[in-house]
C-alpha cells in the first residue's frame, strides 16, 4: 500500500497507529519525500490530509475501523467539498478482533457517505489499486476509500516496482461553495454528490477491477478480499465476478454473470454487505449462514461457507495475553487492587490487566473513556470508589477533552495516566509526548503535567510505580480526598529501544 502510494506521487500521509493499519505510515515514513506524520488522533489525521489535498498535494489517510469512527466526522463532510489533489482514504477492518474491541464492516460507511470504495485482495492488489484510487479522486472529484482487513494487511507477496511519477500540483483556490460547507453551500454539493454517484456506478461497470472469470459454468460465485483467494483454492474450476470495486455497484454486470452459472452463492467477510443488494437486485444467490458474520474466514471454513452450514467452533488451546514481564502496569494494577477500587479502563496494553491473576481493570468502551466513565460511573454508582485509568498516547488521543470536561462540571475522583513513554500496543510508536517525530527527529514534548494543570485538576502528582510503597500511599491519599486529581504513573516501557 505504501509502495503504491509512493509511486503515484504521495506527497503527505497522516494516521494514529491502530493495528492492522500502522505498518502503512511507518512504510511511508522511509521515503524522504513524503511529509508523513503520526497524528494526535484520527479526526486530526484525517482534516490535515484532507486540507493536504484541498491545498493541491495527493494525499492518504490510514487507520483501522474503530478509527475511522473518530474520523467520521469529517468524512462525511469531506464527500461533499470533494478535493483538489487525490486524497485516498485506507481503512484495515480487523475481523475475528485480534486487536479490537469490536468488529466493524467499513463497507457500509461506503454506502452512507456516497463515497466510492475499492478493496484489494492481495499486496500486489493493494499497490495497484492506491495508485487507481488516487485518478479516480481526481477524476470525480471525490475521497476515495480503499478497504484493507487483517489477512491482506499482514500477507506479504513478490510485486513488480515502479518508478515514482509525481503529477503536476494544481494552485490552491479560493472556492467558496464548494469548500464552505453552510447549508446553502452543502444542499448544492449534494446535489453534485448524487450526479458523482450516478458516474461512479457507471465507472463500476467498465472498471476492470471488477473482474469475471469463466469457469465450467456449475458453480459461480461473487466475491472480494482474501475470501477470494480462499475461494480460488477450494474451487479452482468454478466462475468468479470478483469484485475490486466494492461501492457503488455493477449491477448489470452482476445480473449477467448471474445468468452464465447454474448455482450462484456469495461469500463475502463480513457482513451480507453483496448478499443485501443481490436480493434487492432480485438476483437468486446461496450465501453463508448467519453465523459466519462472527469471526474472520478462514480457507478451513469454506466449505462450510458455500454448503450453507453453521460455524463450528473449533475448541483450541489458547496462550492467553498477558502484561510483559516486568512492565511497569504490574506495579500500577497492583496497587490498585489492594484498595479494592473499581477501574474504568481504556484502550491500550493495560487493558490486559483485567484478566487472571489481577482482574482489576473493570470497563473499557473506547478511547479516552477512562476519564470520561469515571465521571458518567459517578454519577450513576455515588459513594463508590472510583478510579480512571488511561495510557500517555490514549490521554493525548482523546481524554484530554474528558479531564476538561471533568474539570468544568466540578466532577471528582482520580484519574490515573500510565505513562509508559510511547505508544505501546500498536509496537511502540512516538506520540507528542514522546517528544520525537515518526522518523525519531525531536520536536516539541507535550508535558502532560502542565495539560493537566491547564485542565483545571486540582491535584496533578507524577510518580514511579516501581516505587510501590510512594505510589501506594499517593493513590490511597488522593482516592479518599474529595478532589479531582491526576496521577502520572511515570516509567518507560521494557520494550523501548534503550
Amino acid at each position: 500500500m505504501a509502495r503504491g502510494a509512493y509511486e503515484a506521487g504521495l506527497s503527505v500521509a497522516c494516521a494514529y497507529p491502530g493495528t492492522p493499519s500502522t505498518e502503512i505510515l511507518e512504510a511511508l515514513a522511509r521515503f524522504p519525500e513524503v511529509d508523513a506524520q503520526w497524528s494526535v488522533n484520527e479526526k486530526v489525521a484525517f482534516e490535515v490530509a484532507l486540507g493536504a489535498a484541498i491545498g493541491g498535494a495527493r494525499s492518504l489517510f490510514a487507520c483501522k475501523h474503530v478509527g475511522l469512527n473518530v474520523a467520521m466526522d469529517p468524512l462525511m463532510t469531506a464527500s461533499y467539498t470533494g478535493i483538489l489533489a487525490g486524497f485516498v482514504i485506507v481503512v484495515c477492518d480487523d475481523p475475528g478482533m485480534h486487536s479490537s474491541q469490536n468488529e466493524q464492516d467499513t463497507r457500509w460507511v461506503a454506502l452512507y457517505s456516497k463515497l466510492p470504495m475499492l478493496e484489494p485482495a492481495s499486496p500486489a492488489e493493494a499497490r495497484q489499486y492506491v495508485q487507481e484510487a488516487f485518478k479516480i479522486s481526481e477524476r470525480y472529484d471525490t475521497p476515495v476509500l480503499l478497504r484493507m482487513t487483517t489477512r491482506v494487511s499482514h500477507t506479504s507477496e513478490n510485486i513488480v516496482l515502479q518508478e515514482r511519477r509525481v503529477p503536476p500540483r494544481p494552485e490552491l483556490e479560493r472556492n467558496i461553495p464548494k469548500y464552505v460547507m453552510v447549508p446553502g453551500n452543502a444542499y448544492q454539493r449534494h446535489i453534485f454528490v448524487e450526479q458523482r454517484l450516478r458516474q461512479l456506478q457507471a465507472l463500476s461497470e467498465r472498471t476492470r477491477f471488477d473482474r469475471i472469470e469463466k469457469g465450467d459454468g456449475k458453480l459461480g460465485f461473487i466475491t472480494a478480499g482474501v475470501a477470494y483467494q480462499y475461494l480460488k483454492e477450494h474451487y479452482p474450476d468454478a466462475s468468479y465476478l470478483k469484485l475490486g470495486m466494492i461501492y457503488p455497484f455493477c449491477d448489470d454486470k452482476i445480473k449477467a454473470f448471474a445468468k452464465t452459472v447454474k448455482k450462484l452463492v456469495v461469500v463475502e467477510e463480513l457482513d451480507p454487505f453483496l448478499e443485501d443488494h443481490l436480493r434487492m437486485l432480485g438476483v437468486k444467490a446461496a450465501a453463508k449462514d448467519p453465523s459466519f458474520r462472527i469471526g474472520e474466514l478462514a480457507p478451513e471454513l469454506i466449505p462450510a461457507v458455500v454448503a450453507g452450514r453453521a460455524k463450528q467452533e473449533v475448541k483450541v488451546v489458547k496462550r492467553k495475553p498477558r502484561l510483559c514481564a516486568e512492565c511497569p502496569h504490574w506495579a500500577s494494577f497492583a496497587a490498585l487492587k489492594k484498595l479494592d477500587v473499581y477501574v474504568a479502563g481504556d484502550i491500550g496494553c493495560y487493558t490486559l490487566a483485567c484478566l487472571p491473576p489481577m482482574s482489576a481493570l473493570h470497563s473499557c468502551l473506547c478511547m479516552g473513556a477512562g476519564v470520561t466513565f469515571n465521571e458518567g460511573l459517578r454519577k450513576g454508582a455515588p459513594g463508590k470508589k472510583i478510579v480512571g485509568v488511561l495510557g500517555d498516547s490514549t490521554f493525548v488521543h482523546s481524554g484530554i477533552t474528558g479531564l476538561i470536561n471533568a474539570a468544568y462540571n466540578k466532577a471528582k475522583g482520580v484519574i490515573l495516566i500510565l505513562d509508559n513513554s510511547t505508544t505501546a500496543m500498536t509496537g511502540g510508536q512516538q506520540h507528542p509526548a514522546t517528544g520525537l517525530t515518526i522518523r525519531n527527529e525531536p520536536t516539541k514534548k507535550l508535558i502532560l503535567e502542565d495539560v493537566c494543570r491547564a485542565c483545571g485538576v486540582d491535584h496533578v502528582d507524577v510518580v514511579d510505580p516501581k516505587d510501590l510503597e510512594a505510589f501506594r500511599t499517593l493513590l490511597e491519599t488522593r482516592v479518599n480526598e474529595d478532589a479531582l486529581s491526576v496521577i502520572i504513573a511515570r516509567h518507560p516501557c521494557k520494550l523501548l529501544r534503550r
